[in-house]
Parts: C-alpha cells; sequence; structure tokens
C-alpha cells in the first residue's frame, strides 16, 4: 500500500487477508530442487547430469533447498488464511497435511524393509514400531519426509508468531536444539538433523509470511544495485558450485580414467589438487556438516539459493518449457513426486536396472539412464495427478446425484459443516 510519504510499505501482517498470488519461481526452485534429489538417488555415478545436481555431496544440497522452499510456500500460503479465517481453520490445515507426509514417511520406510525381507532380511514387529515412530528400522534410516512431518507440526506456531510479529520467538525456540547440535556429539545422524533441521523450515516459514514485505523493500533499491546483486549471485554460484564439484568427485574421476594418457605436468597437477583436497577436508568438512546443518552449511546455502532464485525468475520459465514442463510438474505435484521416485527405485529398479548399469560404471550409459528415468518420473507423476483429478470428479458426480435426490438433506449437511468451519 501507499502512505502519506509517497513509498510503497507492506501492510502488517494481520491485514493481510488476501490471497497471495502464486509464485512460479518457488514452483520451479521445489521442481528443480526435486529433480536433483531423484537424479542423487538414483547413484548412477559418474553421469554428466551431475554437472547440475552436484551429486548431494556439495557443502550444500538440494534436500536443504527443497526444506527451506517448502517453508516458505507454508508460510507465504497460510498467514493471509490465519488473518482471514482465524488461526484455527489454518491449524487443521496444517496439520492434515502433516499427516499425509507422515503417512508417507512411514509407508515408504516399510516398503524398503518389505523388500528387503522378500530378500531374506528379518523384519520384527519392533522395527515396525520404530518406523511409526518416525525412527529407521534394520539398517534402514529414517525418510527425510519424517524430518518435514514433524517440523509441520510446528508450523501453526510459528504462523501465529508472524500474525503477531513475534518471529524471533519462533526462530529462538528452534534455534536452541539446533545450537546444541552443534557443540553435542555422539548423536546418530537422524536424531541430529530432527533436531536441527527444524531450524531451517522455520526460516522458511518466517520468509514465505514477509516475503510481500522483502519483495517491496527488495524492488526500493535502484535498478543498478538490484542488477549488480543479481550478477554477483548467479556468478558466485555457477563457479563455486563447478569448482567444488571438480575438487570433490570429477578431478578423482579424471585421474581414474586416465591419468596414464595425460601429460605428466598436467596430471601431477591434478595429483597436487586431489592431495589438497584430502588434507583441507579434514577440517573443511565439520564447518560444512550436513546433520547438524553447521554454520558454513547455512552460509552457502542461503547464497546458492539466492542465486537460483535469480536463475528461476529469469530464466526458468523458459527453461521449463524446452524440457516440457519437467519442473512446474514436480514443483506443484512434489509428495507425489518423491514418493513415486522412491517406489520406483526400491521396487524397479533396484531389482532390475541398477545392478546391470552399475556395473558397467559407462557415463553415457549412466547418463542416458538418468534422462530416461526422469522422463518416466514426468509421465508417472502426470497420470497420478490425471488419476486423482478424475477420482475427484466422480466424487463430484456423486454428490451431485444425492443433491439431486435429496436435495434438503445434502443442503443441511453442507450448511452444518459451513458453520463448524466459521467456528
Amino acid at each position: 500500500m501507499t502512505t502519506a510519504d509517497g513509498h510503497d510499505h507492506a501492510p502488517p501482517a494481520a491485514e493481510v487477508g488476501a490471497r497471495r498470488p502464486r509464485i512460479v519461481a518457488f514452483d520451479l526452485l521445489r521442481g528443480f530442487f526435486l529433480f536433483v534429489i531423484i537424479t542423487n538417488h538414483l547413484h548412477f555415478e559418474p553421469n554428466l547430469v551431475e554437472l547440475v545436481t552436484g551429486r548431494g555431496a556439495l557443502p550444500a544440497s538440494a534436500a536443504e533447498g527443497f526444506y527451506l522452499v517448502s517453508g516458505i510456500m507454508v508460510g507465504y500460503v497460510h498467514l493471509p488464511s490465519a488473518a482471514r479465517d482465524g488461526l484455527g481453520l489454518v491449524w487443521i490445515r496444517v496439520w492434515r497435511r502433516a499427516l499425509l507426509i507422515y503417512a508417507a514417511a512411514v509407508l515408504l520406510v516399510l516398503m524398503r524393509l518389505v523388500v528387503l525381507h522378500l530378500r531374506g532380511n528379518p523384519l520384527s514387529w519392533d522395527g515396525v514400531v520404530d518406523v511409526l515412530l518416525l525412527g529407521g528400522a534394520n539398517g534402514q534410516p529414517a525418510d527425510f519426509l519424517a524430518l518435514y512431518a514433524v517440523a509441520m507440526l510446528f508450523a501453526p506456531f510459528v504462523i501465529w508468531a508472524a500474525l503477531h510479529r513475534l518471529e524471533w520467538i519462533a526462530v529462538l525456540i528452534a534455534g536452541v536444539p539446533w545450537a546444541v547440535t552443534q557443540s553435542v556429539g555422539g548423536l546418530a545422524a537422524d536424531d541430529t538433523m530432527k533436531l536441527a533441521w527444524p531450524l531451517l523450515f522455520t526460516i522458511g516459514i518466517v520468509f514465505g509470511c514477509r516475503w510481500p514485505e522483502i519483495i517491496v523493500a527488495w524492488r526500493r533499491r535502484s535498478a543498478a544495485t538490484r542488477r549488480a546483486v543479481e550478477v554477483g549471485l548467479i556468478v558466485i554460484l555457477v563457479v563455486s558450485v563447478l569448482g567444488f564439484e571438480f575438487v570433490i568427485f570429477w578431478n578423482h574421476h579424471i585421474l581414474v580414467a586416465s591419468a596414464d594418457r595425460l601429460p605428466g605436468w598436467f596430471s601431477e597437477f591434478l595429483f597436487g589438487i586431489e592431495r589438497a583436497f584430502l588434507e583441507h577436508w579434514t577440517w573443511f568438512e565439520p564447518w560444512q556438516a550436513k546433520a547438524t546443518l553447521a554454520p558454513g552449511r547455512l552460509v552457502i546455502g542461503a547464497i546458492w539459493f539466492a542465486g537460483l532464485l535469480f536463475v528461476a525468475r529469469r530464466w526458468g520459465p523458459a527453461l521449463d518449457r524446452a524440457l516440457g514442463g519437467l519442473f512446474t510438474t514436480y514443483g506443484r505435484h512434489t509428495l507425489a513426486g518423491y514418493v513415486l521416485h522412491l517406489v520406483l527405485i526400491w521396487c524397479v529398479y533396484l531389482p532390475t536396472v541398477s545392478m546391470f548399469v552399475r556395473d558397467a560404471a559407462n557415463p553415457v550409459l549412466n547418463t542416458l539412464v538418468v534422462i530416461a528415468t526422469q522422463v518416466i518420473m514426468v509421465a508417472m507423476v502426470r497420470a497420478w495427478v490425471e488419476l486423482r483429478r478424475a477420482a475427484r470428479s466422480m466424487l463430484g458426480r456423486g454428490r451431485d446425484e444425492r443433491m439431486r435426490r435429496h436435495p434438503l438433506q445434502v443442503r443441511r449437511r453442507s450448511s452444518e459443516s459451513t458453520m463448524r468451519n466459521q467456528r
């Protein structure tokens, strides 16, 4: 809104009751992060797609990006609903989503245990109970969605805090267990992530709640400043990602594949990079530890996320169209895409494709399989969307038929449901 001083100011949180427009860049980012996660979970290495994905071995990964942007969308979507409809309805919606994510997390781990059981591994009821409590069992870790489900339980409180301009309380509460993980060792990786990662989701919700105000503040900067920041972040993103990829794994692959065919001086240069990397990684690794979300990882992840956001805003739609809508398909149906890719890997790829492709260790073959998998996944997600749409259409027709036969009864039930929602 525009005030008497002639400047644009974001309205207070409590006044933001209107529905916010969909932000395509966030859909594209979520889709890109899921694309990266699917590629990394295939473990067909090396492949040329890793130039984009980083194999999940970089100082920041798609998992954090996916987690952060999911939190942003929770805050962005539900803060206006809380101001308009009350926090109670938002609480119901968010916890209903949390229950769905919890069910998906449990079913995915149970699926892996069943597949392993069919191969001769024992399956105990104690293990099933551990899975129901969002833990691992029989050597299988809890699924990544378990973090998401737990964080969603805390989300309504963060939205309440944002509604009253008290976000710092939520960030402080989430920051305490994160700080503990930075100094306390000996915890399992799963337990550490459950303590540390809610801070990232909380920060995402806060950013989502304040996103219109952030955009207003950004647009107040001069065009030259915005341009310099955008170009600088994109350059840092590209150079640093490619640099980390080279020293972490591509340099090693080059040495293994062709060290004896390279000129001696060049081979020694690459070996020097390898030795320096192994020497310095001992102090750098804790600084960017993934389980604890170490400070270095948060800083690098923030810079890369900002750079990717600028890339998505500027070139994302055109790239998505060139790829047949891959990113928007994933980005608007992330839960379906995540669940389906693990079903595909565990129930189809592991018993068949994986053993042959991995034994070949051919970069070209690996690349072709990764690309083919992404095509299959897009088709599966779109088929799921159409199936769900058809099911909803059938349910709608059933309701219309009940309305035609018993109009007064159906209207009375609808009215009662509306009154309950308003309360």
